[in-house]
């Protein structure tokens, strides 16, 4: 497997596009890099509660699966986001089983791997306070890169475009079909991204930055 990189939580944005759907952003630990992945209402809101607990009365089916891993002496050492095919994350739960000492005797630990949902590992991984990782090769193919605040695309970080996209025309675009972004310029999709990650609209960014690797 690549070489492991570590993620943080940046946030989430309900979808500019699609009702009752989110945004979960997560970055590098250097914040140049931000990996967007799109995730359903019940699991954004676990996520939040975790990420915010303000609501103690409320609870989610991972905080009975935490309490189940307490009980049976069972961690959650961390989570790996693997794979991304036509858009969709894959991930795995590493999983330790066992206590440090049980019945006065040191007992080895047993390890475990289980697929699955990316936002429930993440859900997950909150509420045992372990790490979240990714792949550079995932990265490569879905990460939208930042350089001094800025999006930018990595294989021409070095032009400058001239957009000729206002602001307040956004919204004329994140109605665009998949195939009216296919029809559009690569300078033209290297602007709007720009103007998507300003803006926070992850989704479509995501979608550009798709068409954009499907012409490499």
């Amino acid at each position: 497997m690549d070489q492991l990189i570590r993620l943080t939580i940046r946030g989430i944005s309900l979808s500019q596009i699609q009702s009752g759907i989110y945004v979960l952003l997560l970055e590098e630990e250097s914040g140049k890099i931000k990996l967007p992945i799109i995730i359903e209402s019940f699991q954004a809101q676990s996520i939040a509660f975790a990420l915010g607990k303000k609501d103690l009365s409320r609870s989610f089916t991972h905080d009975l699966f935490l309490s189940f891993a307490k009980t049976f002496h069972i961690r959650l050492k961390a989570v790996v986001i693997y794979k991304l095919v036509n858009g969709i994350f894959f991930s795995s739960i590493l999983l330790e089983e066992g206590s440090d000492i049980e019945e006065g005797k040191k007992i080895e630990k047993k390890e475990h791997k289980i697929d699955s949902k990316t936002s429930d590992a993440v859900a997950l991984a909150i509420r045992f306070q372990a790490p979240i990782y990714t792949t550079r090769e995932i990265f490569d193919k879905a990460g939208i890169y930042f350089e001094n605040g800025v999006p930018i695309d990595k294989k021409n970080e070095n032009e400058t475009y001239d957009t000729g996209i206002e602001k307040n025309n956004l919204l004329f675009f994140k109605e665009k079909s998949k195939q009216d972004l296919e029809n559009m310029t690569e300078k033209d999709l290297n602007a709007l991204l720009n103007h998507a990650v300003v803006n926070e609209c992850y989704e479509l960014a995501a979608r550009i930055k798709k068409e954009l690797d499907r012409r490499e």
